[in-house]
């Protein structure tokens, strides 16, 4: 048994959708063709909460684009959250492409590099003048670069551009003319498009963030250049409010540098299923972890379709319920653990992770019927068996009547009383004699929940 999802290795640039158990594949052949055909710069935001598995698509994407796709545009995957310790955005993004572009077009390179020294402060633009050598060369001749740049720097620390709009002007145009020049094709050859992909942008510093999308706008802004950025949205307006206030619009303001937003698929769809995205990824981590069959089945075919129905639950979240499920003591995971106990630990369990408040009732069992009706999405379409006519309801939902009828037991101390109330208290107690059953959700926390807990 393992604690922690299997974390697949993925080869930037190389690795694609094989395997696709997230069911991302055509979300990924979409994005290629829109933007392969459109010439005119794009910003396309790909919009999650934290935890949707945005980079687990983004870094696949970056390679499915010419390996499965076979997309004509040289992509780029920058993680501007291990680079929001840089002082300026343009450095870090210049630097970067020296690891992508062609050998024949280093020439190219090397002007994008020295008309965008002109526009950063004085020590950005030292490390700018040693980027421009590459990380091939010696370093005796690094160290030379970086002893250049300082005593220039030491001599002018601010160029005369600065002080005057003109100059700053015909300085950003000469970047844009130098990035057309990079991905434009030699004679009759067809130009390369290239496609940046900025991941993690709503979880840098909010000045940091903002500088980026400036940086794209102002300077990137030229045709057959694109940029894909993986960012939940809500937290970037949130960037935005911490820069300039509670009082603007901050939608408006993230509109002037967005041009499309997408998500990404909830559903795993194919030929032999059509499951939500999560629990396809719950199925495939389960069995990779090797985690008790009677837990798997407990949680993702019986309890998480149910609560996902007014819950969300993030494939982040997927993790650490099945992580939590690995660090059960072995009394928890015992198969001849009553089955009312085991489904009331899960219950539990994936509370803890998605519903803390909703949790804490649950450990001194002090839920009210309307707040366990709404977490469980118990209503009385999802509980009857038959419909007020005595037909069948085909919405009936056994799992979700199961649950809610286990946990009105335990909340009414084994008073409730309905129909097959028997059937609920075979679950806990080999004669049916539920007693305390307002203790058996403690009795879970101390037993099995109180010592470790995943974070």
């Amino acid at each position: 048994m393992r604690f922690l999802p299997p974390e697949p290795e993925v080869t930037l640039y190389k690795t694609a959708f094989d395997n696709d158990i997230l069911g991302r594949e055509k979300a990924g052949s979409s994005l290629s063709a829109l933007l392969d055909r459109i010439e005119d710069p794009l910003v396309i935001a790909l919009d999650g909460r934290w935890g949707t598995g945005k980079t687990y698509f983004l870094k696949r994407w970056v390679g499915a684009h010419r390996e499965q796709n076979k997309g004509r545009a040289l992509t780029l995957y920058f993680d501007a959250f291990a680079n929001d310790y840089l002082s300026d955005p343009l450095v870090a993004l210049v630097s970067a492409l020296a690891d992508r572009v062609p050998a024949q077009d280093e020439p190219k390179l090397t002007r994008l590099k020295s008309t965008a020294s002109k526009f950063v402060k004085p020590l950005a633009k030292i490390a700018l003048n040693i980027a421009t050598f590459g990380a091939k060369e010696a370093l005796n001749d690094l160290g030379d670069a970086a002893a250049e740049a300082i005593h220039a720097e030491a001599e002018r620390v601010v160029d005369d551009f600065w002080d005057r709009a003109e100059g700053r002007q015909q300085a950003m145009q000469s970047f844009r003319d130098a990035l057309s020049e990079l991905v434009d094709g030699k004679g009759d050859a067809e130009p390369t498009p290239l496609i940046i992909v900025i991941d993690e942008l709503d979880r840098c510093r909010p000045d940091y963030a903002l500088e980026v999308l400036e940086v794209i706008k102002h300077f990137f802004a030229v045709p057959m250049v694109h940029f894909v950025l993986g960012v939940n949205l809500s937290a970037l307006e949130n960037s935005v409010r911490a820069r300039y206030g509670n009082d603007i619009d901050a939608a408006a303001y993230l509109q002037k540098f967005i041009s499309l937003t997408f998500t990404l698929p909830d559903r795993a769809g194919g030929r032999h299923q059509d499951i939500p995205a999560v629990l396809a990824y719950a199925k495939h981590t389960a069995a990779a972890m090797k985690l008790p069959k009677e837990y798997v089945s407990e949680i993702v075919e019986r309890q998480l379709p149910g609560v996902m129905r007014r819950n969300l639950i993030s494939i982040r979240d997927i993790g650490k319920i099945l992580a939590a499920v690995s660090i059960l003591p072995p009394e928890a995971l015992n198969p001849r653990l009553f089955p009312g106990w085991r489904a009331i630990t899960a219950s539990m369990i994936i509370a803890r992770i998605i519903r803390s408040d909703i949790f804490k009732k649950m450990v001194v069992a002090d839920l009210t019927d309307e707040e366990l009706v709404t977490y469980l999405d118990a209503t009385p379409e999802k509980i009857n068996r038959k419909l007020p006519d005595d037909e069948h309801n085909q919405d009936y939902d056994h799992p979700t009547w199961y649950m809610y009828r286990s946990w009105q037991v335990i909340l009414s101390d084994g008073k409730a009383e309905f129909e097959d109330v028997r059937e609920i208290k075979n679950q806990f107690s080999q004669f049916g004699d539920f007693i305390q059953a307002k203790d058996c959700p403690r009795r879970i926390f101390d037993d099995y929940l109180n010592t470790f807990e995943t974070v």
